[in-house]
């Protein structure tokens, strides 16, 4: 297997489980908020989900940067650069 199949392999697991544990966690942290008695754990599961979609969104940027890189390296950084910065957005809003 080459190593470009590879990293595409990685950046499809990383972007379906990311988009994955995005909804699971907003509708946790929902479901939070809405019930009358709420429970803790659903709050802390929901903002832990979050924070590993952010970190999983951050992953996709940085395996993408190699292959990214041989086509114009100022965008590829650009990219990572912005997907560092949604990683960072993600995860604040999770927790706030």
């Amino acid at each position: 297997m080459n190593s470009h199949r590879k990293t595409a392999i990685i950046v499809g697991v990383l972007f379906l489980t990311s988009t994955v544990a995005f909804m699971l966690g907003s509708i946790r942290i929902q479901s939070y908020f809405i019930d009358k008695h709420p429970n803790i754990n659903l709050l802390i599961i929901g903002v832990l989900l979050e924070v590993y979609c952010g970190v999983a969104v951050a992953g996709i940027g940085v395996m993408m940067f190699p292959i990214l890189k041989k086509f114009n390296e100022r965008l590829a950084l650009g990219y990572v650069i912005f997907r560092i910065i949604e990683c960072a957005i993600i995860i604040v809003s999770g927790i706030y």
